[in-house]
């Protein structure tokens, strides 16, 4: 334990560092403003259903915003709601680490050296400070995958249950995205011929705590509002992103984005791979073989869909940090990798940090300018598109106006509008510089 003090040391000082930055951090991103909208209407509003801007919110489960009301709660009380709800993405953070050293039977080494990999990926880190459903998500199936590995182990009908419980959290929390693993399990159990696996994935009672706790909240938004509050979770994110009917990236695009976030680690396996050509394919037995099909197989599922985000993949990241681990063992000593594991982990974080401080001062700036000009007593609506920072600030839902007569009508009611786009005969009252996209304007104009 001596030998590895320091190596923890510097993972708590890294954790303390990015949890006082985050401290100072505004809202990073609309996606960020967009979380924390639905969070605080929910906590104002009706707790068992989340809105945005007022109207249900039902693109995305539920379960993030429900565990994210406490936290925000809290930073109410402290009037630091930003930073109190950025607290979900670093404790989902530290589970996940720690079940990664119950994933490998408490081996203090095992443990490090795949949280070195894991936390090295630029992606993944950048996540740690995050309002955003990823790491609720990398916890939740990470803790399934572990009950899973306990119940080949003990084979205890309790582990079978709780591998259901989290796998539903998991679903509850983003969707359908982890489902993509019910294939590698699969494909794992008959190529290593374990019944184990099969007994659990096809164990009735299992799926049927799956179904209890996944649907419910399904079903009562479509009893209560109506097919409608689907749409775009069915257009966007099944036949827009997952089928394709939209935008195509290329087959490639989740290979290379794995590659680029572990590309230190990919060389160094490279470097040895006629060490490894040697072991034959015992490089696919066992452990190592089993963590290979369950991140490999989702990620080749993955690239046959259309829109692609490298965001997709993050849950994915712990399986590869746990088989990176034990095949680099077969040709590095201790000693290296740890060294190099400690180094890329701060280069990492010493990069996120530099990449945040270069734009913070210009974002702060841009944020608190909205902040202090906000119309916050006036009647506002927005023309063609909302924008979450400035709903979050008013703390109020804002209308939306797609039609210009409309548009025009409330211009002339007495309402201010805030809009993208520049209005003919019309002169902005105010004009605000978009803080996320460079070169974007927010105009805001009103009949005086």
């Amino acid at each position: 334990m001596k030998n590895y003090k320091k190596y923890f040391l510097i993972f708590l000082i890294a954790f303390l560092i990015l949890f006082i930055f985050s401290y100072f951090l505004p809202l990073l991103s609309y996606q960020e403003a967009r979380k924390a909208v639905i969070i605080k209407e929910t906590y104002y509003g009706n707790f068992l259903i989340p809105t945005y801007n007022s109207e249900p919110y039902f693109t995305k489960p539920p379960l993030h915003t429900w565990v994210s009301l406490p936290f925000y709660a809290l930073g109410h009380i402290f009037s630091s709601e930003v930073f109190l709800m950025r607290l979900v993405s670093f404790l989902s953070y530290t589970l996940t680490g720690f079940i990664i050293y119950k994933i490998q039977k408490k081996d203090l080494f095992k443990t490090l050296l795949s949280l070195f990999i894991l936390f090295s990926s630029f992606r993944f880190l950048s996540f740690i400070y995050r309002i955003d459903v990823e790491p609720l998500f990398i916890l939740f199936t990470t803790a399934s995958f572990y009950f899973l590995m306990r119940f080949k182990e003990t084979l205890e009908n309790k582990y079978v249950y709780l591998f259901y419980l989290f796998f539903a959290f998991a679903f509850l929390t983003r969707g359908p995205l982890h489902l993509f693993l019910l294939p590698a399990f699969l494909i794992n159990a008959f190529i290593f011929k374990d019944r184990t696996i099969l007994k659990l994935l096809f164990f009735l009672k299992g799926w049927l705590i799956f179904i209890l706790i996944s649907f419910p909240w399904y079903i009562f938004g479509y009893l209560k509002f109506g097919a409608g509050v689907f749409q775009e979770f069915i257009y966007t994110d099944i036949f827009k992103r997952l089928a394709g009917s939209g935008k195509s990236d290329p087959f490639y695009y989740y290979f290379s984005a794995l590659i680029l976030n572990f590309l230190p680690w990919i060389l160094l396996l490279l470097i040895k791979a006629k060490t490894l050509l040697k072991k034959d394919f015992s490089l696919f037995s066992a452990e190592p073989g089993f963590y290979f099909l369950v991140f490999f197989i989702p990620i080749f599922l993955l690239s046959f869909t259309g829109e692609k985000f490298d965001k997709y993949l993050l849950f994915l990241y712990p399986i590869v940090a746990l088989f990176m681990s034990e095949i680099l063992l077969w040709c590095y000593s201790k000693k290296f990798l740890l060294s190099l594991g400690a180094f890329l982990f701060i280069l990492n974080l010493s990069a996120i940090l530099l990449i945040q401080l270069n734009s913070l001062e210009d974002l702060n700036y841009k944020i608190d300018l909205i902040k202090i000009n906000l119309p916050k007593k006036e009647r506002i609506i927005f023309y063609q598109e909302e924008n979450p920072l400035f709903i979050y600030y008013l703390g109020r839902p804002v209308p939306v106006v797609k039609e210009e007569s409309k548009f025009l009508k409330y211009l002339k009611s007495g309402y201010g509008a805030f809009t993208t786009e520049e209005i003919r005969n019309l002169i902005p009252y105010r004009v605000f510089p978009d803080p996320y996209k460079k070169g974007k304007i927010w105009y805001y104009y009103k009949l005086t």
